[in-house]
């Protein structure tokens, strides 16, 4: 339980990090990719409609794990660390 507590406010950190730096990635490597809204939502194995992807790059609603998942593969970036170091790097460029 200790180990718990030491490791919350880092782990709240961390997750409120994440809740900015995913929608920012989702957007910015679909474009890399050259990819609308409308055909990434078609991309995915569960496709969800444009509305869908535009409500998670703008962060109004949250993926579930398994979608955030099939884009992470989807985009090359199956390692969940990886694309998040990804999204902090994007932040630093947008902030500077």
């Amino acid at each position: 339980m200790n180990t718990i507590r030491r490791n919350e406010s880092m782990r709240k950190a961390q997750t409120m990090a994440a809740r900015q730096y995913i929608p920012a990635t989702i957007r910015k490597l679909r474009r890399e990719m050259k990819l609308t809204q409308a055909q990434l939502g078609k991309s995915l194995v569960t496709p969800v409609d444009q509305a869908t992807i535009s409500n998670w790059e703008s962060g109004k609603t949250e993926l579930t794990a398994c979608q955030l998942l099939d884009i992470m593969m989807l985009f090359g970036q199956p390692n969940f660390l990886s694309f998040i170091e990804q999204s902090e790097s994007i932040e630093q460029r947008q902030s500077a």
